[in-house]
């Protein structure tokens, strides 16, 4: 069993080391520009000004995530990527703790159930990323883990309320913790008052928005993000959801019985009007789901079931959707599944997370590299997002809003995949063209256009940008392609 656990242990710190120094990716620059705004000021980090849905705006307006990671971030906002990134290992230690915890409580084989909450594809994608969603998993599984087992031994529990509850000051999903840890004590008949603990970081947290921007940033979250709710939107969320689950978060890898056929079934049909490698992440994602079916204490698989479904509906009234998302409820369907194979299982979702980690680090190097040789033709305004966005900004580019006319002889540089917001660009001389290419095209890739597969969303850049539902797939085509313009 040590052997066994030191394989493990290597097989999630190798890759994790050796993409430390990746440059700045995706959503990672947002986040970034909210710590720069808390290095400013630590008591209102979302009244910096950030340009992230084509306008120039008060990030209040415009970031929906509390501040928790840009309060975390913020001694380090100047530092190197590497040093960055290894500040969220404490968080991972933290998650391995929670998983322990958790897993020693709900886990159904002879692993138990921490390897698995452990090396999920998005997990091992999450562990040093730039984002809040390490620290929202750790206290989550810790949070949790702790809550379940000292109410089960009859001891104080509400500290680990408390650490279930700060989930909630790194993204707002942690709010769904809270009712779960109600559920639990009354499924179980244990004392309900200990879960009050988990309310106190949200509250302090409104305190602080009502103070600092007069606004409660949470409901204000909540109008910006209901805005994708009619018809054809919630059947691509749930395409999207389920997809995304089976393809890089759950892997239903386990002897399939009748449950999993039909949520199999299932998941491909709801996932089938975008193709059919769509409909077949969709049948792993329904899968997944269908180990809630399985065999447990009545209480313990209530509970589970709960989170999980939670999980669904928060999902589905998001803006959109993304893998990562899943996190907070994803320890329920790693610890429902039947408990068949689990090394295979362990082995493929260690291997699937690290060849998506690599992925991304070269998606992150060569989009850096690309953007740096944009910067190299001089000092202009740029269009598009993400580690694009941050490389031209550290270069002292500045962002045109959406609708802009730049005026005669600026330089303008325009990407084709980082979201690039539409503006007047004419063109009149082209100073730069390049694309950023993949070195090793065999690699499942988290964000293809030729493949319509997208980890971080379920939209594709474009005009009008193209719908999307699978987190992965194998394709050749550029990284990024980019020129600048003198207008």
């Amino acid at each position: 069993m040590r052997w066994r656990g030191l394989v493990l242990l290597a097989g999630l710190v190798v890759p994790l080391l050796l993409t430390l120094a990746r440059p700045v990716n995706f959503d990672e620059a947002n986040f970034l520009m909210l710590a720069a705004g808390a290095a400013a000021d630590p008591w209102r980090p979302h009244d910096t000004l950030v340009n992230w849905q084509g306008t120039t705006e008060r990030a209040f307006d415009v970031l929906s995530n509390p501040p928790g990671i840009a309060w975390w971030l913020a001694p380090l906002v100047a530092a190197p990527a590497w040093l960055q990134r290894a500040s969220m290992l404490p968080w991972f230690a933290l998650a391995t703790w929670g998983a322990a915890l958790l897993g020693g409580r709900f886990g159904r084989s002879g692993l138990e159930g921490a390897p698995f909450l452990l090396t999920a594809p998005i997990v091992l994608l999450s562990t040093t990323a730039l984002l809040p969603d390490m620290p929202l998993y750790a206290c989550v599984l810790a949070g949790v883990g702790g809550y379940v087992s000292r109410l089960d031994a009859g001891r104080s529990a509400w500290p680990f309320a408390l650490l279930a509850g700060l989930a909630a000051c790194f993204r707002y999903s942690g709010l769904a913790v809270i009712p779960l840890l109600f559920l639990y004590a009354w499924l179980h008949r244990r004392p309900l008052w200990p879960a009050l603990a988990a309310l106190l970081p949200m509250a302090l947290l409104a305190l602080h928005d009502l103070h600092a921007y007069g606004a409660w940033h949470f409901l204000a979250m909540g109008k910006f993000q209901s805005v994708s709710n009619g018809p054809a939107d919630l059947a691509h969320k749930a395409a999207a959801m389920v997809a995304m689950l089976g393809g890089a978060a759950a892997l239903p890898v386990f002897a399939w019985r009748v449950p999993a056929l039909i949520g199999a079934g299932l998941g491909a049909l709801i996932a089938l009007p975008f193709g059919g490698v769509a409909a077949l992440f969709g049948a792993l994602g329904g899968a997944a789901l269908s180990g809630l079916a399985g065999e447990r204490e009545r209480a313990d698989r209530l509970f589970l079931t709960g989170w999980a479904l939670l999980g669904v509906a928060f999902l589905l009234a998001l803006r959109f959707t993304a893998t990562r998302y899943w996190l907070p409820f994803l320890p329920p369907l790693l610890l429902a599944m039947p408990a068949t194979w689990p090394r295979l299982r362990v082995s493929l979702g260690l291997s699937l997370g690290a060849l998506l980690l690599l992925d991304d680090a070269f998606h992150a190097r060569a989009t850096a590299d690309l953007a740096a040789r944009a910067a190299a033709t001089g000092v202009g305004r740029f269009v598009g997002h993400w580690g694009w966005q941050h490389t031209l900004e550290e270069a002292g580019w500045t962002a045109l809003d959406e609708g802009s006319d730049p005026a005669a002889g600026t330089l303008v540089a325009v990407p084709r995949q980082a979201w690039p917001q539409a503006v007047e660009v004419h063109c009149n001389q082209v100073v730069f063209s390049g694309q950023a290419d993949p070195p090793l095209p065999w690699l499942p890739r988290g964000y293809s256009e030729a493949a319509s597969a997208n980890l971080h969303a379920n939209w594709i850049a474009g005009r009008p940008p193209a719908r999307t539902v699978i987190p992965w797939w194998f394709a050749t085509d550029p990284y990024e392609s980019a020129r600048v313009c003198a207008e």
